[in-house]
């Protein structure tokens, strides 16, 4: 299970979660993202937890959340490093049919069961990288590399406290926004 950072339990709160597999290269991309926010001043009320490989454990850390951030290694066949900010009714037209996590029990498997038992966040944003290479080593590749500053600062504008979303989807390569959809949030 992963680690837990300090952050104030409120009823508000905003979860933070980076997933992935740390002995497979770009797999672990979302906790060395989380890594990257602990070293961060924090908004009161916002919690960033390691979590790992923790598949249907997932839904433990996130209950009581009003917002979910997820982030994670996610097959998208775009170039490598490309990071998405999309909510999970669009995983499906990212991921082209196929599996847009890598994991056992995938991301969208865990939303749809925590939906299915009443313990969703309200809102829930996903921030999927592509990966270049998941095979057995804990170096990530220089282009997901370079893509983490992105992740961490699209991190920090969802949880700062006057951030009003308005992206449906997002897709950033090198570092330079190239597609986004607009919506009023309700």
């Amino acid at each position: 299970m992963g680690k837990a950072l300090p952050g104030n339990r409120q009823a508000a709160k905003i979860v933070v979660i980076g997933v992935g597999n740390l002995l497979l290269k770009d797999e672990g991309l979302g906790i060395h993202a989380a890594q990257e926010l602990q070293k961060k001043d924090l908004p009161p009320g916002v919690e960033v937890i390691d979590g790992g490989v923790a598949g249907l454990g997932l839904l433990d850390l996130f209950e009581g959340a009003a917002k979910l951030v997820l982030i994670d290694a996610a097959e998208m066949k775009l170039k490598p490093g490309t990071v998405v900010r999309v909510s999970p009714e669009n995983v499906k037209d990212l991921a082209g049919g196929g599996k847009f996590s890598a994991h056992d029990v995938g991301l969208m498997e865990v939303l749809d069961l925590a939906r299915a038992l009443g313990h969703c966040p309200e809102e829930v944003v996903i921030l999927g990288i592509q990966p270049k290479e998941i095979s057995w080593g804990t170096d990530l590749s220089p282009e997901v590399e370079a893509a983490i500053p992105r992740v961490v600062e699209m991190v920090m504008k969802e949880i700062s406290l006057d951030f009003i979303a308005t992206e449906v989807t997002e897709i950033t390569e090198n570092n330079k926004l190239i597609k986004e959809e607009k919506r009023a949030k309700p």
